[in-house]
């Protein structure tokens, strides 16, 4: 991504604790200390890339604030609480500037009904289909190859990627961000044992993702069979995530990639939940939760649970589990020695 960035500005962003350091030129790319050369801006978050810190061409260079370094020459340093959250700022507003700089405009070969309604500053990229009665709010950008369905709704500043579809009804709230291949309202698996057979459970709820969601590439979000399918505020999935049909989850949750969530699971607060993690139907899991990669979680969880292991117990317990497992062959081992000859044959 291009840019251009005075050390002034972003001194601005930044602000840091303290400066060491003079470059008179302009940032205009971010690389590793390794990589980077005059003109990048470089930092250093991970403790065990210390050693590389003093050989770094790097012209802007974000270190912890007690990180012992004295720059070199046309090299400047900001010292700072966080060096990764300073970058993040930075990244922000690369970002901003670069969505500000987007020619918005309607693409001709978009598809619009006649009664949908566009705020102002709105984004249309080529091939877009956009059904009857959706409203899409300011400043929102909508990726080349995206289907909205009728009667659904996009708040203010929100950023939809390439070849997303939002089914009908489905209501997206400000500052939200989908990924390609997102589906928001994919029907729920809803079906029902009928004389040997399976009759369809029609799923007519909807989906509602509340402001400031991010949603990664290929991930689907199925509608409620009635009421809601819903994504608080401020929760971030990964890609590759299943989200079954009325499944309510939390404010600032994390969900990484390959995760499957059954229906009508509630999800609260602040949790997280580790890749390729299973969730049976209809569990509560508690606000602060932490659930380990691989899990399957099987019973509801209270709040600020650690859980790891399928099935998924308090890590304490499923830590002291998986020991004994590693121990198994040696204790099957000690025990065959010391048991007679005709009762192991």
């Amino acid at each position: 991504m291009q840019f251009q960035f005075s050390i002034e500005e972003l001194q601005s962003i930044v602000i840091p604790k303290h400066i060491h350091g003079i470059f008179t030129g302009d940032i205009t790319q971010i690389a590793s200390l390794r990589e980077a050369k005059i003109g990048a801006l470089s930092f250093l978050a991970n403790p065990k890339y210390a050693r590389d810190v003093a050989t770094s061409e790097a012209s802007l260079l974000l270190l912890p604030e007690n990180f012992d370094y004295t720059p070199v020459a046309n090299q400047v340093i900001f010292f700072c609480e966080n060096p990764s959250i300073s970058l993040a700022k930075i990244c922000q507003h690369i970002e901003k500037r670069n969505v500000q700089e987007i020619h918005r405009e309607i693409h001709p070969s978009a598809v619009i009904h006649s009664t949908a309604k566009l705020a102002p500053n709105v984004s249309i990229g080529a091939h877009v289909v956009i059904e009857e009665h959706v409203s899409i709010g300011k400043n929102t950008v909508i990726g080349a190859g995206t289907v909205i369905e009728r009667y659904a709704s996009l708040g203010h500043d929100v950023k939809i990627f390439p070849n997303v579809s939002i089914m009908s009804f489905s209501e997206i709230g400000h500052h939200v961000v989908l990924h390609s291949g997102v589906i928001i309202g994919s029907d729920g698996f809803g079906f029902g044992a009928v004389d040997g057979h399976y009759e369809k459970i029609p799923q007519i709820g909807n989906v509602i993702l509340e402001d400031y969601v991010d949603i990664g590439a290929n991930t689907t979000v199925d509608r409620a069979r009635f009421a809601s399918t819903i994504i608080g505020r401020g929760t971030k999935i990964d890609n590759l995530v299943q989200i079954g049909h009325n499944v309510k989850i939390g404010k600032n949750c994390i969900i990484v990639a390959q995760v499957g969530i059954a229906g009508s699971v509630t999800v609260g607060d602040n949790v997280t939940i580790g890749g390729q993690v299973g969730i049976v139907g209809h569990l509560h899991i508690g606000d602060g939760t932490k659930i380990g990669a691989q899990s399957g979680v099987t019973k509801n969880t209270d709040p600020n649970s650690f859980l790891l292991g399928s099935p998924a117990a308090l890590y304490k317990d499923a830590a002291r589990r998986l020991a004994s497992l590693a121990k198994l062959p040696e204790i099957l081992k000690k025990l065959g020695k010391l048991l007679p000859k005709d009762f192991k044959e």
